[in-house]
C-alpha cells in the first residue's frame, strides 16, 4: 500500500511539473486570458501593447504585429501562445523548431474563437475548471444587442477603417449596427469620396493616434466629415485600439457600450 501511493504521488508531481512554468504571451488578448486565470507570475515576457496593469513590469518581447524569435527564447519559456494577430505566423513554428511549446491559441479572427482560445490556455496551464467558467460567463454576456440601424466605422487612423472579416466589424454587428465600411476587406484607406459615401452615424478612431488626426472637433471639420450625422451630432470618439479592433474579456461592455452611442 505505502508503494501504491509514494507511486501515485510521484506521478501527481510530474503532471503537475508538466504545464507551463515560464509563458511568453505573444499578443494582449492571450495576456489578458493568461492573467484572468491566476498567471501573471508565470508570465516572463509579453508583447509591447499589451495594457493590462498586472504585466506593466514584464520583460517586453516585441510588438504582436512584428514578432522576432530571438527575444522570446531569450526568455527561456516552456510555453509560448498568441492569437491571430500574432505576426508573422512563421513565428509560432519557428518557435517550435527551437524546441518550445508554440502554441496558437485562437487562430481565426472570429467571434467563436475567443471562448475557446480562454479554454485551451486553461488546459495548457492546468486551470481547466477555472478556465470552462471564464469562457462561459463570458459567452453568457456576449449577448445579441437590438438592431439600431446606425452606421459605424472605426479607424485605427483617421485614414484606415476596418472592413469585413475583421474583430471590428464583428463587434460593430453584434452591437446591433451596420459596419459602414463593409465593403471593404480587411483593414483599409478609404479616399475623401469613399469616406463621404460611407455616411457614418458614429466614428472611433484609436486614441493613440489623436496627437496624428487632431481632436474630434478637428476631424468633424474635414470636408470629407463635415456632412455627416456622425459629425453633425457630435457621434467622433476616441477609445483605446485594443477594444475596438480584437476580442477580449472586456468585449461584451464594449458591445453594449457601442450600442449605447447610437441613442
Amino acid at each position: 500500500m505505502k508503494k501504491t501511493i509514494f507511486a501515485a504521488a510521484v506521478l501527481c508531481a510530474a503532471l503537475q511539473t508538466a504545464y507551463a512554468q515560464r509563458i511568453v504571451v505573444m499578443s494582449p488578448d492571450v495576456t489578458d486570458i493568461v492573467v484572468a486565470l491566476g498567471g501573471t507570475n508565470e508570465i516572463v515576457g509579453r508583447d509591447q501593447t499589451t495594457q493590462n496593469p498586472a504585466v506593466k513590469n514584464k520583460p517586453v518581447i516585441g510588438i504582436y504585429r512584428q514578432l522576432n524569435v530571438e527575444p522570446i527564447i531569450a526568455a527561456k519559456p516552456d510555453l509560448a501562445i498568441g492569437s491571430w494577430m500574432v505576426q508573422p505566423t512563421s513565428v509560432f513554428d519557428r518557435l517550435k523548431g527551437a524546441g518550445i511549446n508554440a502554441v496558437n491559441v485562437a487562430p481565426k479572427d472570429d467571434l467563436a474563437s475567443y471562448p475557446q482560445a480562454i479554454r485551451t490556455v486553461g488546459r495548457l496551464m492546468n486551470k481547466t475548471a477555472q478556465a470552462n467558467a471564464l469562457a462561459g460567463k463570458w459567452q453568457a454576456q456576449m449577448k445579441q444587442q437590438p438592431k439600431n440601424g446606425k452606421r459605424y466605422l472605426f479607424s485605427y487612423d483617421g485614414r484606415i477603417v476596418a472592413g469585413k472579416n475583421t474583430a471590428a466589424d464583428e463587434i460593430i454587428k453584434s452591437a446591433g449596427g451596420i459596419n459602414a465600411a463593409s465593403n471593404l476587406d480587411g483593414m483599409k484607406p478609404l479616399t475623401r469620396e469613399a469616406w463621404i459615401a460611407a455616411k457614418p452615424d458614429v466614428i472611433i478612431i484609436a486614441d493613440h493616434n489623436m496627437k496624428m488626426v487632431g481632436s474630434a472637433k478637428q476631424f468633424a471639420a474635414r470636408p470629407e466629415i463635415a456632412g455627416s450625422n456622425a459629425a453633425k451630432n457630435g457621434k467622433i470618439y476616441f477609445w483605446k485600439a485594443n477594444d475596438m479592433f480584437r476580442y477580449g474579456l472586456d468585449t461584451p461592455e464594449i458591445v453594449r457600450k457601442l450600442n449605447a452611442l447610437a441613442k
